[in-house]
């Protein structure tokens, strides 16, 4: 008796650290799939460092140790932790030196896109991870809910893409005055006044 005791011990002691690591990085957090279904589980959606990555298709689980995969094509979106992100189709071209982004169902490829700020405007952060490192950074973009079009908000640490900005907002030039005096820097103040600028002004 003691030595299955001890052969059990000795499997708990192998196995724990593998069930371990499978766990890790995953969160709390649902998928929406294609039919508008909710399904709440554990969702893991990148590789934390070192070696990390972000993966091009979620690892989800359900009621269950076995993990699917889910890719942009697949699902609406999913929510892991705090984060929320939607599946968008995103077409990048480049005019004069200047890259446009478009998002036109089945044009370009699908994409998951981290949401800031949801609403009439929303808030998107496109993450990437950094080829000769771990660092992921992310580009900002502003999408309106009936335009193909989709604006850079920022350029790095030059911050935000003023010009570009004011001929977007030019239905608010109030937003555009106070986005170019300086006195709304921050992204997200942006989208929330526009949004709330919205309502009154539809």
């Amino acid at each position: 008796m003691k030595s299955i005791a001890t052969l059990y011990l000795i499997f708990a002691f192998l196995i724990l650290p593998v069930v371990s690591f499978g766990q890790k990085d995953y969160q709390n957090g649902y998928i929406i799939t294609n039919n508008n279904d909710t399904l709440t589980g554990l969702v893991k959606d990148r590789k934390s460092p070192p070696f990390g990555k972000i993966y091009k298709k979620i690892r989800f689980k359900n009621n269950n140790v076995i993990s699917r995969k889910y890719g942009p094509h697949k699902i609406i979106g999913y929510k892991q932790g705090a984060n929320q992100f939607e599946s968008l189709w995103i077409d990048v071209s480049h005019v004069f030196f200047q890259e446009k982004y478009t998002s036109i169902p089945n044009s370009g490829k699908k994409y998951f896109l981290k949401v800031i700020v949801k609403g009439y405007l929303t808030y998107y952060q496109w993450e990437f991870k950094e080829q000769e490192s771990d660092y992921i950074w992310s580009k900002s973009l502003y999408k309106r809910k009936d335009d193909h079009s989709l604006v850079r908000v920022t350029q790095g640490i030059l911050g935000l893409k003023k010009k570009s900005l004011a001929v977007y907002f030019q239905d608010c030039p109030e937003l555009v005055y106070k986005i170019e005096n300086g006195e709304l820097k921050d992204p997200v103040e942006i989208a929330k006044f526009y949004n709330k600028w919205k309502v009154y002004n539809p």
